[in-house]
């Protein structure tokens, strides 16, 4: 699975929230333990499967949520089999549905402080992006530690501030065992990397919280990053990452997404790509 990256999804809130079918996807598999869930391609959400209950990563907007729970369902969970709930940032595309999905699943919210301090100072900028989603307040029980990872049953998932997209937008890593050759893979995903709230015109015009050197931290980060290892880097959008193109195709045996040259030439192509917009 060389790294592909395709283009974004065109007016994504109109259509999930008119003609959502444009968008469906079914759920699929990338790992022995985790699936692609959010019923739709514009926004990635994952549920793992812990043993001991699971782990959602992010949520999408209350438009979409019916497909993510339908996703759910599908591959033979129930939202209740959710116990924590991590959110990769606060912007409304990624949290819009957390207060719903918390209420439906009783599952615990986590989110780093820096963008729940982001979101409280700043709900035009973070929660009220889009007139055709209607994201709901939501509230956190557990701010993320770098030094103390997210554990539930045998998965522990560790994690890395990385502004720049948003103040806090946060990085997840966690391994898992094959059953069938019993190597263990690292998984990671990225939590944030669009570019546009990184732009000076940005900084200038339309944030009156981020500032540039979240800029500078994104690039470092990215430059840092590449030295972890990852078996099966996952994108917090799908394009960032083509990977819907293998949806339905991997198994223990046949891991499709396995390829660890994806996850560095996915932070070189997103830093390049901002140095080149920005003339860096």
């Amino acid at each position: 699975m060389a790294f592909k990256c395709t283009p974004p999804t065109p007016h994504p809130c109109d259509t999930l929230a008119h003609r959502p079918w444009e968008l469906a996807i079914e759920p699929f598999q990338v790992s022995p333990r985790t699936w692609y869930v959010s019923g739709q391609t514009w926004v990635g959400c994952w549920l793992i499967d812990t043993g001991d209950g699971c782990i959602l990563i992010d949520t999408a907007i209350p438009e979409s949520m019916y497909m993510l729970v339908d996703s759910i369902y599908k591959i033979g969970y129930k939202p209740s089999d959710i116990k924590k709930i991590l959110l990769s940032h606060a912007h409304f595309d990624h949290c819009g549905a957390a207060m719903a999905m918390k209420k439906l699943t009783g599952a615990e919210v986590y989110m780093s402080k820096e963008d729940w301090d982001f979101y409280q100072a700043c709900p035009e900028e973070t929660l009220v992006l889009d007139k055709d989603s209607h994201p709901q307040d939501f509230v956190v029980d557990h701010f993320y530690s770098d030094d103390k990872p997210v554990t539930l049953g045998d998965i522990s998932v560790r994690t890395k501030l990385n502004p720049g997209h948003t103040a806090g937008v946060t990085s997840f890593f966690w391994d898992e065992t094959n059953p069938v050759d019993g190597k263990t893979y690292t998984l990671a995903m990225h939590g944030g990397v669009g570019d546009f709230t990184m732009h000076d015109t940005y900084y200038n015009k339309m944030t009156k919280y981020l500032k540039p050197w979240m800029r500078d931290r994104f690039l470092e980060d990215c430059e840092k990053m590449k030295d972890i290892h990852v078996d099966i880097a996952l994108p917090s959008h799908p394009n960032q990452i083509e990977i819907t193109d293998r949806a339905g195709q991997y198994t223990n045996v046949n891991m499709v997404f396995n390829d660890d040259t994806v996850w560095a030439d996915f932070l070189d192509q997103r830093a390049n790509q901002l140095r080149e917009r920005m003339h860096l």
